[in-house]
């Protein structure tokens, strides 16, 4: 194949790309809504779909490198510049283009780890608020298992409370 062939194959892949993050990211406000209104039987289903899109997303990730190596392999480069400085240099006719998208793709990928970020901090607050309200109500109780016979035993780790209704 030719460096040319090549660029256009970058190119698709890089619009696949694109296209797969947004999709994630609209998945994943939908989870942070779905949390937020409690709707657990939504997000069971959303969860799953995610980690569908995620294997098509690590799929696509490895096409990209594919081209990528191919790319330098076709110029006999093989040094270790940057993408950027790779399409300036050997494609310079669609580098604006080709790195206009490059840049998109990683303000997407921004965009969903600003969103699971955002996610986790609010699913930490509302944990550590939960563990803080159960520890003032319930003083006494301090984790403490006890075994067929009634006697105490040693838990393997912190207990984990999960009461879907809150």
């Amino acid at each position: 194949m030719s460096l040319d062939e090549y660029t256009v194959k970058m190119e698709e892949c890089l619009k696949k790309q694109i296209e797969a993050f947004k999709k994630f990211h609209a998945s994943e406000e939908k989870i942070k809504q779905q949390i937020v209104s409690k709707n657990w039987e939504e997000l069971d289903s959303e969860i799953s779909y995610l980690q569908k899109q995620a294997g098509e997303i690590e799929k696509m990730e490895l096409e990209r490198g594919d081209i990528y190596d191919a790319m330098k392999r076709c110029c006999n480069d093989d040094s270790s510049d940057s993408f950027y400085t790779f399409v300036s240099e050997h494609c310079p006719e669609k580098s604006v283009y080709l790195n206009s998208l490059y840049r998109d793709l990683k303000v997407s990928v921004v965009k969903v780890k600003a969103l699971t970020i955002r996610i986790d901090s609010y699913l930490s607050t509302i944990t550590a608020t939960v563990t803080k309200i159960l520890e003032e109500a319930f003083p006494m109780r301090k984790g403490t298992i006890y075994d067929d016979k009634g006697a105490n035993k040693a838990a393997a780790a912190p207990p984990l409370l999960l009461d879907r209704q809150l």
